[in-house]
């Protein structure tokens, strides 16, 4: 079986897979919140079945997927949730994308849907593929649906805070869920739950074009030590106890370390939770509050100026930040979305 056919069979999981994790995910919520009224020694078996039940399809399609892959296939490509291992190679990378009929420029001049592909690594060869075209397209199309599956995330998050927010306002009482769930998310945006205001310039999302320059910018176009053994894109820093790489230039005395992650989506997802949440950035969440407050676009360009405390470069990380999004192109890419179950179908 070609890999594109084997790559468009994969695309046809998602539903059952959404299904699974549904289920998962209920019985999770279900158990949680019986646990907190009503703390037990046990374990409740429920949750536990319907991860392996999810695992178990997981690797069933494992199997399917590495008897068609190339020789020596390894990087790993989730879709609809489920890891898959289809390819360690650039090249063929790009022609699956191109076979899936994803393409940058189209997505860009007709608004077409981002199919739901997540790499969970990046192809070992990119730092040898000598054609600078290739490599920032594998790069540009295997970042693009881990930012907007995470924005995807966000914005459920920063709906249900508005709903909760307008109940307030109108004198309605928040649910006891709701409550928790508030709970819950102040505590991941480090804020307090009755600081809605502050928790609603935190839960917002990051435009594209500025998530996808930084990740060029900071990874080498994904062909850094950090980005290969590390699945570091945004060169976050760790704590010395902490998993990470230790940077070969690092200064005697210094003890912190680049912070490593499992998947590319995690490096993602701290990436944003970082620039949400972080005091550093706290300009940038108020230049994109005011954005919000005037309906204007949110515009990745813009928001670079924000981030001169990213680096010890200053305003020479944000030129550097703002060429990318310009030479590239990306500003486009800032209302790109994924498709749909039925675009998907």
């Amino acid at each position: 079986m070609p890999v594109k056919d084997a790559l468009k069979a994969i695309m046809t999981t998602r539903r059952f897979d959404k299904m699974i994790l549904s289920v998962a995910a209920v019985a999770v919520l279900a158990t949680g919140a019986a646990t907190m009224v009503n703390p037990s020694k046990g374990v409740t078996a429920a949750p536990r079945v319907a991860f392996d039940k999810m695992h178990a399809e997981a690797a069933h399609l494992n199997e399917a997927v590495r008897n068609v892959a190339p020789n020596g296939a390894e990087t790993a490509l989730i879709a609809g949730g489920l890891g898959l291992q289809v390819m360690d190679d650039t090249t063929l990378l790009a022609e699956a994308f191109a076979d899936m009929g994803y393409d940058l420029e189209n997505v860009k001049r007709t608004g077409a849907a981002v199919p739901r592909v997540y790499l969970v690594k990046l192809p070992g060869d990119l730092h040898a593929v000598p054609e600078v075209s290739l490599k920032k397209t594998v790069f540009f199309h295997t970042m693009l649906p881990l930012i907007l599956q995470e924005n995807e995330r966000i914005l459920a998050d920063r709906r249900r805070l508005m709903h909760i927010k307008t109940e307030k306002a109108l004198g309605q009482k928040v649910s006891p869920g709701d409550r928790l769930w508030l709970a819950v998310l102040a505590d991941r945006y480090k804020t307090s739950d009755d600081k809605l205001q502050t928790l609603l310039a935190r839960v917002d999302v990051i435009p594209p074009s500025l998530a996808m320059s930084q990740a060029a910018e900071e990874s080498g176009w994904g062909t850094s030590r950090f980005a290969q053994r590390g699945n570091a894109l945004f060169g976050q820093w760790t704590s010395a106890n902490d998993h990470g790489l230790v940077p070969q230039d690092r200064e005697a005395g210094m003890a912190h370390k680049v912070k490593a992650f499992g998947t590319l989506g995690q490096s993602v997802s701290a990436y944003m939770r970082n620039l949400n949440t972080h005091a550093a950035y706290r300009s940038l969440r108020k230049v994109r509050t005011q954005l919000r407050a005037t309906a204007a676009p949110l515009d990745g360009h813009a928001l670079a100026g924000a981030l001169t405390k990213y680096s010890e470069r200053g305003e020479k990380y944000v030129d550097s930040i703002r060429l990318i999004i310009e030479a590239n192109d990306l500003r486009p890419l800032d209302d790109a979305r994924l498709t749909n179950d039925d675009e998907s179908a």
